[in-house]
């Protein structure tokens, strides 16, 4: 059964996050996001594993399924082909980052044969494609093989952790659901906030994927000559921009799980590390002025320079008040607190 970590899911994080991912590519909509939080239903999961191939923060896992085991794995064998049927659950369950490692080491099929005949095909197989078009598109800029999809319809060496595609017969159904009822304990709701994910939330790293790409894009030969990629073809990755109706409320750095967005030490500068970037909207989300956006291009030497860059900065003034350093917007010489603090005196005073 699928579960979720709350202390890396964007909703979870803000209530302003507009992420639906796992809700949008679940075709038996065994997850579903409510105000603040995820409603999980145990009983309708079947293991295929689409929403972690979606999912920006690796919030989603399968305890019978760790990509990482399975690309490390992976990536030191000789195979080159990934097929539902031999080594991995539904191929909607590889993120697209996870192709452009793979894709980075050794030439890489996708076993479609079996995916038109899947119950779940509506969803998945056009999430399947879009990753390994997306995954072609950053690995022929950096001078590698693109991903091939190819209906090898190979069939299955060993047993299968489970059997999914059973669980769309009459039968089936009836079978797993006792399945399913043995082997969880969590009951049927939403997933609560508790300390353990509040500690987590705190952590604000990248994904697991990420640190393997950043491992492996030392050791792979730079290409010939770095490209710009549009962002418009990206899902995993961005460089952004912010224009002049920023304010520097601070907001989006403080909320970046990543801290791809960081500040200096007076806060005068709003600073971007794109490789730290994990696309997840929630900048974006939580921007009242909608100042910040995805910049048209991304540079591939970023992949193998990383650079931290100054998306904005702001001319700063100390508070004559409490002495903290704040961005005025009308000449201003105290901060917003104090200034509201006046403010009421004067009032209580009667002095407005």
């Amino acid at each position: 059964m699928i579960r979720l970590n709350p202390g890396r899911c964007l909703p979870y994080i803000s209530r302003a996050s507009t992420c639906r991912s796992c809700q949008e590519i679940c075709s038996p909509k065994a997850l579903t996001v409510e105000e603040g939080g995820v409603q999980l239903s145990p009983d309708l999961c079947t293991d295929c594993g689409a929403c972690m191939g979606v999912c920006p923060t690796e919030a989603l896992t399968l305890p019978s399924l760790n990509p990482i085991e399975f690309a490390l794995s992976f990536l030191q064998s000789e195979k080159g082909t990934i097929s539902c049927r031999e080594n991995f659950s539904c191929l909607a369950g590889l993120h697209p980052e996870y192709l452009v490692i793979f894709g980075l080491v050794k030439e890489v099929t996708l076993d479609l044969g079996h995916c038109r005949e899947c119950p779940i095909a509506p969803l998945s197989l056009p999430q399947i494609e879009r990753s390994r078009a997306e995954a072609s598109y950053v690995l022929e800029a950096l001078d590698r093989p693109p991903i091939r999809g190819e209906e090898l319809a190979l069939e299955p060496k060993e047993e299968r952790r489970r059997e999914f595609f059973r669980l769309f017969t009459p039968g089936g159904i009836g079978e797993v659901k006792g399945e399913i009822e043995r082997e969880i304990e969590a009951e049927r709701g939403k997933i609560p906030l508790d300390q353990r994910a509040l500690e987590e939330m705190k952590r604000r790293e990248v994904p697991d994927r990420r640190k393997l790409l950043f491992s492996l894009l030392q050791r792979v030969p730079k290409p010939r000559e770095y490209r710009y990629l549009e962002n418009e073809h990206l899902s995993f990755i961005s460089d952004k921009e912010i224009d002049g109706s920023c304010d520097n409320c601070s907001l989006c750095y403080r909320i970046c799980p990543t801290q791809a967005l960081s500040t200096d030490g007076r806060e005068s500068k709003i600073l971007l590390e794109p490789m730290v970037c994990i696309r997840c909207h929630l900048c974006h989300d939580i921007c009242e002025k909608g100042s910040i956006s995805v910049a048209d291009y991304f540079d591939t030497q970023e992949f193998f320079e990383p650079s931290q860059k100054v998306l904005i900065s702001f001319q700063m003034s100390r508070c004559e008040d409490c002495g903290k350093w704040f961005t005025p917007s009308r000449g201003e010489t105290l901060c917003a607190r104090c200034g509201a603090e006046e403010e009421g005196a004067r009032e209580l005073w009667g002095l407005l």
